[in-house]
């Protein structure tokens, strides 16, 4: 049985994690949602990994969990095969901390210092809706679209849509999206701010590879450290900010990487980067 996320690293340093479920327009099951952590995990501790592009195989990224598994025990879960049908495993804190370990993939997509992208083309539902937004840049086809999706099986949702969103477009936008659950059009995400760019199709995955290469060849520190610092100027203080700006410009400062530039810029030649 082939897995529902694949793995695949270029010597770029470009990792492409493939939503593989096409016959179901990559709708994720328990199996899934658990490969997706332990993947995303590996990606970040990974000396190798310099940049994550999420994806889904065909044509959709992602139209959410998939509801035939909601509730099931994961199968490649022997405690869950064991306990399964029991009241403490149904039991609602169980259930939660279930959720919310699953739910650890988007804080992952958030978190890890490295760029996440994700690259779409289709719907963006649900469970996929949140994992997009959840990446640091969001590369769309004019195909693509959203749609939270949660509200119509009378859900408020999950994955951090809800953060994600609101810090994009607003609370008041982020009401109306998940409340009426309309969909999002490839064109209108752009101009609300939900994604980065927008390109024919046929044009999607070149320009992603490019977008994803850019990275790959920068400088990893610096990149780890622009992420922490726009992370905290979301909800820290103008005070906390600076002081958490200027440790981490010192940091780059001293850094090997930052070296390197200098000499290539005095050299007139491209820097080398070697993330240290």
């Amino acid at each position: 049985m082939s897995e529902a996320i694949t793995w695949a690293l270029a010597d770029t340093g470009v990792l492409t994690l493939t939503i593989d479920r096409p016959e179901v327009r990559n709708a994720i099951d328990t199996t899934g949602q658990n490969l997706l952590v332990r993947r995303l995990v590996d990606a970040a501790r990974h000396p190798r990994v310099k940049v994550v592009v999420l994806t889904g195989a065909g044509a959709a990224f992602c139209t959410g969990a998939d509801v035939r598994s909601m509730g099931a025990p994961d199968p490649d879960d022997a405690i869950a095969q064991e306990f399964g049908q029991t009241e403490l495993w149904q039991a609602h804190e169980a259930r939660v901390d279930r959720l919310r370990r699953l739910a650890e993939a988007s804080f992952l997509l958030h978190d890890m210092g490295k760029p996440t992208i994700a690259k779409l083309r289709g719907p963006a539902a649900g469970l996929g809706f949140s994992l997009a937004l959840a990446c640091d840049f969001r590369i769309a086809a004019d195909n693509a679209f959203f749609v939270s999706s949660f509200a119509k099986i009378g859900t408020p949702g999950d994955y951090g849509g809800s953060y994600f969103l609101t810090q994009l477009v607003g609370p008041s936008k982020a009401k109306e999206i998940y409340m009426l659950c309309d969909r999002v059009g490839a064109a209108e995400a752009l101009a609300l701010g939900m994604v980065n760019r927008v390109l024919p199709e046929a044009e999607l995955d070149a320009a992603t590879d490019a977008f994803a290469l850019r990275l790959a060849n920068g400088p990893a520190l610096a990149w780890r450290a622009i992420k922490e610092n726009i992370h905290a100027a979301a909800h820290q203080t103008l005070q906390q900010v600076l002081d958490l700006e200027a440790r981490n410009m010192i940091r780059c400062r001293l850094s090997e990487d930052c070296k390197e530039a200098l000499a290539a810029f005095q050299q007139k030649r491209e820097p080398r980067f070697e993330g240290r």
